[in-house]
């Protein structure tokens, strides 16, 4: 090879995603494709969106190919994701009073959210899913207490309501499905 290697960020996720019988395969063929013909036909910028298409196809592979449980739990951990970085874009453009404090409350949403996504995409080991059960805890703690203020405030907020319905099913989701692993013939290195 000529030396042209993809995002090293890129291979890792692509290596912690696919099963151990086709780690050299599945990269060797990518890594291939992407140093001999792509670099040098299409530039370095356009591989690296080439490559960063091809790893998200394996992940939504993954995704669909785990049990419902699991489509249901990366469902809502993107929704948490994308409620999260919403919520912190408009405390920090609208300013109000306290803006500060819940702008990173809805950043520790939106970590919450991408956490649980890797972690489950990754197949992470026991270790890491161990982590993520006082996070569980959290968002059903945060999603309930959200719920309950906005039950009773003054101007009720339709968006606020359905994070803090998506913060208590993903926490649940979570609970039901850390420690399952999903796909007993993988055997990934760290795990």
């Amino acid at each position: 090879m000529n030396g042209q290697c993809p995002p090293r960020w890129a291979e890792y996720l692509l290596e912690r995603m696919l099963p151990a019988r086709d780690h050299e395969t599945v990269t060797g063929d990518l890594h291939e494709e992407y140093a001999e013909f792509l670099v040098p036909h299409r530039g370095r910028l356009r591989a690296n969106f080439w490559y960063m298409r091809q790893v998200s196809s394996i992940a939504v592979r993954c995704i669909q190919e785990g049990g419902a449980m699991t489509k249901l739990l990366s469902l809502t951990s993107v929704i948490t994701l994308l409620c999260g970085c919403w919520l912190a874009l408009m405390e920090c453009l609208l300013r109000h009073p306290g803006f500060v404090s819940r702008a990173a409350v809805a950043l520790l949403i939106a970590a919450a959210g991408l956490a649980t996504l890797l972690v489950r995409l990754l197949h992470a080991g026991i270790r890491s899913e161990r982590r993520l059960w006082a996070a569980a805890a959290a968002l059903i703690a945060l999603g309930a207490y959200s719920f309950l203020r906005n039950a009773h405030a003054a101007h009720f907020e339709g968006f606020v309501f359905i994070i803090s319905i998506v913060l208590v099913v993903q926490g649940v989701l979570m609970l039901a499905t850390l420690g399952r692993n999903n796909d007993p013939g993988r055997t990934v290195a760290g795990t």
